[in-house]
């Protein structure tokens, strides 16, 4: 399954980064493994070859002198998005993910991803950062993160059987940079029916995929009203949700819109160091060409900044269901 990395989860750990340089052949040897790996695997061959070239092109002025870490990988990252305005591509200096992305499974291990199950993930309780009822006995989860695996179903199911029985829901996304999932889309199903196609996922080889809304087992739907916070900082992952769910009519969006990152992304090492995103797949909604990608999520009800934002959707619930009761 294609899968999304957010666009601002793995500078998490740029901390390490602190003192770290690069030599001139060091930065050579990046920039040419990170062009081949665009020309590879970008989703679009063209715009992939355009990557690379640009890369190569620019690599004289790139590889002059000795940086630290983080200039070179923020100075690679500008000329990539300057080129194709894509948010998810970027380097980063993460030799601790490379290391683990390198390491060889474990027996019964191959399919984990250092995203979904190192410490970070569990200390961050895999985004689930605020359950609570709201008077009026309207239920909010906020989530920092899309981080959904075997590890985290738990922390899923535990939050929406908190807010089962209220009659509206408010999901905030706001700053959620992304992630991703891998176990399917079980957030969506919670609110649609099992098997609803979300996306359709389009690849370079031209083999299209279609991810569909997934109930987990021992599970209720939730299905009193849906509302989504974003801002300019929902991206990715996060977005997908609002994306889909606004399409669906199954939920109001409310915010500013969001980033525009839509394009799925696989992590590469460029050496043992620095490590390559590369957007691999483009999603969009089944049977169209509508996607998010640069545009964002346009929100049913804009809001001028995020002070506004709950008490908009506050508002906005005691009206529908003011309305409901008369």
């Amino acid at each position: 399954m294609k899968k999304w990395y957010g666009l601002m989860a793995l500078s998490l750990c740029l901390s390490t980064a602190y003192g770290q340089m690069v030599t001139p052949a060091e930065k050579q040897a990046v920039l040419r493994q990170s062009a081949q790996l665009l020309e590879q695997h970008y989703v679009y061959p063209d715009k992939g070859k355009t990557l690379a070239a640009a890369l190569l092109q620019q690599e004289q002025q790139l590889t002059q002198g000795t940086d630290s870490v983080d200039v070179f990988a923020r100075a690679v990252t500008s000329l990539l998005r300057k080129t194709v305005k894509d948010g998810h591509v970027y380097l980063r200096y993460n030799p601790e993910m490379i290391k683990e992305l390198k390491a060889p499974p474990a027996k019964g291990d191959s399919a984990k991803d250092p995203f979904h199950y190192d410490e970070r993930a569990v200390n961050m309780n895999f985004g689930f950062m605020e359950v609570k009822i709201l008077p009026g006995t309207v239920g909010y989860i906020r989530l920092s993160e899309i981080n959904l695996s075997p590890n985290s179903v738990d922390v899923l199911k535990a939050a929406m059987t908190f807010v089962q029985h209220t009659k509206a829901l408010i999901l905030d996304l706001r700053d959620n940079g992304g992630g991703g999932s891998a176990i399917g889309m079980v957030v969506e199903g919670y609110f649609v029916k099992d098997g609803t196609p979300l996306l359709e996922v389009k690849s370079r080889d031209g083999k299209n995929e279609v991810m569909k809304a997934a109930t987990l087992s021992d599970t209720k739907p939730y299905e009193k009203p849906l509302y989504i916070l974003v801002n300019n900082r929902t991206a990715s992952a996060a977005e997908a949700i609002a994306f889909e769910l606004q399409h669906l009519k199954r939920a109001v969006i409310v915010g500013q819109r969001s980033a525009g990152g839509a394009h799925m992304n696989d992590i590469f090492p460029a050496n043992d160091r620095f490590l390559l995103s590369v957007s691999v797949a483009a999603p969009v909604f089944p049977g169209t060409d509508h996607s998010w990608e640069l545009t964002g999520v346009q929100p049913d009800i804009a809001t001028a900044n995020r002070e506004e934002d709950l008490p908009a959707v506050l508002g906005l619930i005691k009206k529908d269901h003011d309305t409901a009761g008369k």
